[in-house]
């Protein structure tokens, strides 16, 4: 299956970084788990309220960490805002890339940081590190099926909604897709 090339709005690897990214270790998930203090303690920053959007999934992470030790290539990411020193969020890859060369990527910020363009930042640096890899043909992402915040940043980020299917417990669900530029 040949992958059509989506025109960008804008070149966002020529934007200045506004997250630093951090690989998600099973050290960092442990922390997260144990809750604020800890992980407070090991990254050395404040820890915003809300900063993991779907905190339920940190010991599902955690456990596919404790199968493969160390740094996940196509893992966990924690989103730390340098300026407020503060962990404002959490995304990163949902797993290797598929056989076809396609990586999904998932994010969230923490409600006090939403706004600020910082979704936006976070998704062009993991658009910037899948491309990195001369294997990947495109990045996949989902967001509920209506327009919302999550679906202009995939906007501006260049993706292109490619389906819409029903999940029993979200509803709609759009699927976006980024394809890689042609050289």
């Amino acid at each position: 299956m040949t992958l059509p090339a989506i025109p960008l709005p804008c070149d966002l690897a020529m934007t200045e970084a506004r997250l630093n990214l951090v690989d998600g270790t099973h050290a960092l998930l442990s922390a997260a788990i144990a809750g604020r203090e800890s992980l407070e303690a090991l990254l050395g920053a404040s820890v915003a309220e809300g900063w993991a959007g779907f905190p339920e999934a940190l010991p599902v992470i955690r456990a596919t960490y404790e199968e493969s030790p160390g740094v996940q290539a196509w893992g966990s990411l924690f989103f730390l805002e340098p300026e407020a020193r503060a962990l404002v969020g959490f995304g990163g890859f949902k797993g290797p890339p598929s056989s076809e060369g396609v990586v999904e990527i998932g994010y969230a910020i923490a409600p006090a940081f939403q706004g600020q363009g910082l979704a936006t930042d976070a998704v062009a640096q993991m658009v910037q590190r899948a491309f990195a890899d001369p294997t990947i043909r495109a990045v996949d992402a989902h967001t509920l099926g209506n327009a919302n915040p999550s679906t202009r940043v995939l906007e501006k980020s260049g993706f292109q909604r490619i389906a819409e299917f029903h999940d029993p417990n979200e509803g709609a669900v759009w699927q976006w897709r980024r394809v890689r530029p042609a050289p």
